[in-house]
């Protein structure tokens, strides 16, 4: 029988609904290169014999898992172990919603009680939210509630935060009547911190990232008692792993912490699906975006879970809710707290050491390589930026053997033309790191 479900009268009704005459008119966007005209597959064949007709199809794609890869920029290959993978597959979590009536789901609230809590450990901060979209919207949430926290209307973005987080703050304070200022960065790659003090006049909050989009360490210090002196809310954007070796947000004066779990336990995927986190001082608690699950007793003394914060515009008046945000990554958070879980702290202090000192022997051997200069400091977590002349041209040769040697920076920020942000995970080795030069070193 068809696998496709309609009569021919119900295509033709559909097309002419649409205004169209034929299916492939339909398709016409897809070029024709890419459309296969005949899958050649006989009418009937025995299911061992259609998987191997399938296989075989599918060999001539050409996978990313076959290239040796050192993009990162927002979206890590770090290992995931198995039992992450069989324990979040459990149908008892395999959901991303949280169910209206909450407290019957008893195993999921605690999980998303566990993952709050390793959220606050790492940060050192004293609450968080049960997770949210993604790291964007984190920092746009975090935005919105220091505006509504001390009522001002400027806010502050350093220009080091990562491109396409800083254009979601954008499009979230588009409608208001919000003043929105980028602070530069100087030729080292870091914040400029004289131009900040310049511009914190009236601020409501000054948003930051460390490590910042090129990878590197900022002076969290040197830049919270700059703006602790105008009362402006400190946020920080930063990568969850690189805290397993760094000071704790709270320790270095930070108001607010988020950013995106993706880098604890998720699939690159294409750039998804991610989830943001978000966590703040305990007098912010009210103004917290989202869900919040908290621990209380049953009426007979046992421990129980309940959502003990739900201020979105679903479950309180309108003029009450903090947020619209309609909903939060429930799956993603319950990955995130198994694979810290499994790791543990020493296991999470190895994870981020290793991709730490493979990414400065790659630091190192390209810079044995004398068409290749360090515009920044290098002062780095995990990722770093590199000059070479011509660099689209060698990151499309470097492509054609199989490697992706990392982002061209230009197309987010011109003043870098020329420049690629690497990055290294902990499972990449050293023999892959000396292929990477080894053939870089071939073409240029």
């Amino acid at each position: 029988m068809s696998y496709i479900p309609h009569t021919q009268q119900d295509i033709e009704k559909m097309l002419q609904d649409i205004g169209l005459s034929s299916i492939d008119e339909l398709f016409l966007q897809i070029p024709s290169s890419l459309k296969i005209k005949d899958l050649n597959i006989p009418s009937a064949l025995p299911e061992k014999n259609l998987k191997e007709k399938i296989r075989k199809l599918a060999k001539k794609n050409n996978p990313l898992y076959n290239f040796n890869s050192f993009l990162g920029a927002g979206i890590y290959s770090h290992y995931i172990p198995s039992a992450l993978k069989y324990l979040s597959n459990q149908p008892q979590f395999l959901t991303a919603y949280t169910p209206y009536q909450a407290e019957i789901s008893q195993g999921i609230l605690q999980a998303l009680y566990e993952y709050q809590s390793y959220i606050c450990i790492l940060t050192g901060l004293e609450v968080s939210n049960a997770s949210l979209y993604d790291g964007a919207s984190a920092l746009a949430e975090a935005v919105l509630m220091s505006l509504r926290i001390n009522k001002k209307n400027k806010v502050l973005l350093s220009r080091s935060i990562h491109p396409q987080y800083r254009e979601v703050v954008k499009t979230y304070l588009a409608p208001h009547d919000f003043i929105i200022k980028e602070i530069p960065f100087t030729e080292k790659g870091f914040l400029d911190l004289k131009i900040l003090e310049e511009e914190l006049e009236d601020a409501s909050c000054f948003a930051l990232q460390s490590p910042n989009f090129f990878g590197l360490v900022e002076d969290l210090g040197k830049i919270r008692r700059i703006v602790k002196e105008r009362e402006v809310i400190l946020i920080l954007v930063t990568n969850l792993l690189s805290l397993a070796i760094l000071k704790e947000p709270s320790q270095e004066g930070v108001d607010i912490v988020c950013g995106d779990t993706q880098v604890l336990g998720g699939f690159p995927s294409w750039g998804g699906s991610t989830c943001g986190f978000l966590a703040a001082k305990k007098e912010f608690l009210r103004q917290i975006p989202g869900r919040l699950v908290g621990e209380t007793c049953d009426k007979e003394g046992k421990r129980a879970f309940c959502l003990t914060l739900q201020t979105r515009e679903q479950h309180i008046r309108r003029e009450k809710a903090t947020s619209n945000i309609c909903t939060n990554h429930s799956l993603e958070a319950i990955r995130t707290a198994i694979y810290l879980a499994l790791l543990g702290r020493e296991g999470f202090e190895k994870v981020a050491l290793y991709s730490l000192n493979l990414a400065h022997y790659l630091y190192e051997c390209l810079g044995k390589i004398k068409k290749v200069d360090f515009p920044f400091s290098s002062r780095f977590f995990n990722e770093f930026v590199w000059k070479i002349d011509n660099a689209k041209r060698v990151l499309e040769k470097l492509y054609e053997k199989k490697i992706i040697g990392g982002l061209l920076l230009e197309k987010y920020y011109p003043e870098l033309k020329d420049c690629v942000l690497s990055f290294t995970p902990e499972t990449k080795t050293k023999e892959e790191i000396d292929e990477f030069i080894s053939i870089l070193s071939s073409i240029v």
